[in-house]
């Protein structure tokens, strides 16, 4: 059995066969884990992406924490895995990433979305939690609030609501996955210190409370 270290480095790896193999066959610049449980784990910025012609970083163990989460607990993740000169989390036209998310979410009666992102170290938040302000969750505020208790019950302590990050821009996965398919979405910003390989203390907290919201969580 694979450490954590082990999966995530494992599964960062993983992003980067899947791009190169993408790319010299030409296909779709993401990749889906199927599952059993109807979630959907999301990581778009874990590769580099283009935003108005301008080149932004990866965001990094955003996907590996994606797939691991997933693997544990048989819900469905979406992760990127080249920059196809677009920002899933942008771009409002032409964009593949979120037309996959609402086939999804369609087909497979998905109830929630979380959307993974990398902050800054600089943040002084731990995670942020992006719900623009209520409007992407569908009324369903106890998800936050479970959401939350999970990071906290876990040592993640510093978590904010949204206050930086808020999820609230037509350009985002998370409202424009809610305006159109009718389902809860959450923005997890998430500091380098709970995603960095480097912190794998952080990343255990991180996936344990994703995965105890994942296998606990029931939708009202």
């Amino acid at each position: 059995m694979k450490s954590l270290y082990e999966s995530i480095k494992f599964y960062n790896e993983k992003i980067l066969e899947k791009g190169q193999e993408a790319i010299r066959n030409g296909k779709k610049s993401f990749e889906i884990v199927e599952g059993k449980i109807p979630i959907i784990i999301s990581a778009p910025h874990c590769v580099n992406q283009t935003r108005e012609g301008k080149i932004k970083g990866s965001e990094g163990e955003t996907g590996a924490i994606a797939q691991y989460v997933a693997e544990k607990t048989k819900c469905y993740a979406i992760y990127k895995t080249y920059n196809n000169n677009d920002d899933a989390n942008y771009d409002i036209k032409n964009n593949p990433y979120k037309e996959a998310i609402l086939e999804l979410a369609k087909e497979n009666k998905i109830k929630i979305l979380l959307d993974l992102h990398g902050a800054a170290y600089k943040n002084k938040f731990d995670i942020e939690l992006g719900t623009a302000k209520g409007k992407n969750i569908e009324g369903k505020e106890y998800l936050v609030e479970e959401l939350k208790q999970n990071l906290e019950n876990n040592g993640i302590n510093n978590i904010t609501i949204d206050s930086k990050f808020m999820a609230i821009s037509e350009h985002t996965i998370s409202r424009s996955i809610s305006k159109k398919a009718k389902i809860p979405c959450i923005q997890l910003e998430i500091n380098g210190r709970y995603r960095y390989i480097q912190h794998m203390e952080g990343i255990e907290k991180l996936t344990k409370a994703l995965i105890e919201f994942v296998n606990n969580i029931k939708i009202i």
